[in-house]
């Protein structure tokens, strides 16, 4: 099985913030799997938003952790990752993403993400 990796955004520090592999044969039709690597030292609460406003809880990922991978339901239309942290302010949101039944994401959130070119800062 032969698998593409995507890279949608490089970090100031050079490490990916999202990777897909797409898959050449989806694993389930209906879903994505998600894992996120929290790099920030607040634990971070994480949220998929389709672009038709439908919200999906990653839970919240400990600080300078690695989430376990997760299945989500895969839907037709862009996504992005809201990320709002607990001890630390901001809320922030991913660039949207378009995936496919199958890939798999990884999620990096950078100490320094507010400098981030993959994410912006939301109000709360």
């Amino acid at each position: 099985m032969m698998t593409l990796v995507v890279t949608c955004a490089i970090a100031c520090g050079g490490s990916r913030e999202v990777e897909i592999q797409h898959a050449a044969v989806p694993m389930v039709n209906d879903s994505v799997y998600v894992r996120v690597i929290n790099d920030h030292y607040s634990d971070a609460r994480v949220y998929v938003v389709y672009d038709s406003g439908a919200r999906y809880s990653l839970g919240l990922i400990v600080g300078k952790t690695k989430a376990p991978l997760a299945p989500i339901l895969w839907q037709p239309r862009r996504l992005a990752f809201e990320i709002s942290f607990i001890a630390a302010e901001g809320l922030f949101y991913s660039d949207d993403l378009l995936l496919e039944a199958g890939d798999v994401i990884q999620l990096r959130i950078p100490p320094n993400i507010a400098s981030s070119a993959f994410f912006r800062r939301g109000s709360q």
